[in-house]
């Protein structure tokens, strides 16, 4: 890369983050990919997430394309190695003509049946996968002209900008919900329609730990997400989860019936012991601990709890006194 492209890089960058902060969430992806188009000419695009086991597209934007798109796809999903390349290698820009050669592909049924029908002549495209859902987020942006393939230099520009996307993607989601009117509680998370976490706080994911031990995964663990799709409160084991419908999401608090049942035995003693104002060190000694294993033990009590200081693990403990 150039340094004039690497300067026009940064400036798309730089107004993703800058001038992305005034954009509504529903107009973000539209508004971002006109931001790039200067970057990478491309004729039409899908920007979506997507689930691995069972494979299934979920929220799409798509730009310049029919929407019989979502319908055809599937269809021809198990054959299409340019997915199988973008989940293989998240992260990593994939260029079509890097996988075969073109003479090649026009002879795939993919491309027969599906490409030529959709004016996909050219593919590149991103995967990242997300940190909370491990749902993927990806974009691929298309050519409808046959002469005209993707460059090596556009492939590294997209390589670049696709985390960049993806993050401020994900800032105007957080910007659109964290609006709900609510009383401020760190326990929270954001789940799609699909019913797939697409943000949640530490505190929500040991909250959910606490009630559904071995529970892991993008989903929400039953019956709990039911009661979330209908958009009714649940009652856990520990704790209440409430549930707001907001837009296409449903945003989801969490508060404990006992604040101390969401600690293990010994988390309960050493956070105890800390919230009197007992040093690590001495707590260290009084157990027969390490102080970093005593350190290691006031973090997780921290997130479980949604606290961040020794003043509000203290408070929070007194509240269920």
């Amino acid at each position: 890369m150039n340094t004039s492209d690497a300067h026009a890089l940064n400036r798309v960058i730089l107004s993703l983050y800058r001038e992305g902060r005034e954009v509504p969430l529903a107009s973000f992806q539209a508004w971002a990919l006109e931001q790039i188009e200067g970057l990478i000419a491309f004729d039409s695009a899908w920007w979506g997430n997507a689930a691995a086991n069972p494979p299934a597209l979920h929220e799409m934007h798509l730009h310049n394309c029919e929407r019989s798109i979502l319908q055809a796809y599937p269809l021809y999903l198990e054959q299409d190695i340019f997915r199988a390349a973008l989940i293989a290698r998240p992260g990593v820009a994939i260029n079509l003509s890097d996988l075969m050669p073109r003479a090649q592909h026009v002879q795939t049924p993919l491309y027969r049946e599906f490409g030529r029908r959709f004016k996909v002549e050219w593919s590149l495209g991103t995967l990242q996968i997300e940190p909370v859902s491990s749902l993927y987020e990806f974009l691929t942006v298309w050519r409808h002209d046959p002469g005209r393939p993707f460059s090596e230099a556009e492939r590294q520009t997209k390589e670049l900008l696709m985390p960049h996307l993806v993050e401020t993607h994900r800032a105007a989601r957080l910007r659109h919900f964290l609006k709900v009117p609510t009383a401020h509680n760190r326990v929270w998370a954001l789940l799609d329609e699909r019913g797939y976490l697409r943000e949640a706080s530490p505190s929500f994911i040991a909250y959910l730990g606490a009630n559904w031990p071995g529970w892991s995964g993008s989903g929400l663990p039953e019956p709990l997400a039911t009661s979330v799709k209908i958009g009714r409160a649940f009652k856990a084991p520990t704790s209440h989860f409430e549930v707001k419908p907001y837009g296409q999401f449903y945003y989801i608090q969490g508060r404990s019936d006992g604040v101390l049942e969401l600690l293990s035995k010994r988390e309960r003693e050493i956070a105890s012991r800390y919230a009197r104002g007992e040093t690590y060190s001495a707590i260290a000694s009084g157990l027969s601990l390490s102080s970093s294993t005593v350190r290691n033990h006031i973090a997780h009590c921290f997130c479980k709890l949604g606290v961040n200081n020794k003043v509000e693990l203290a408070r929070r403990l007194e509240s269920t006194a």
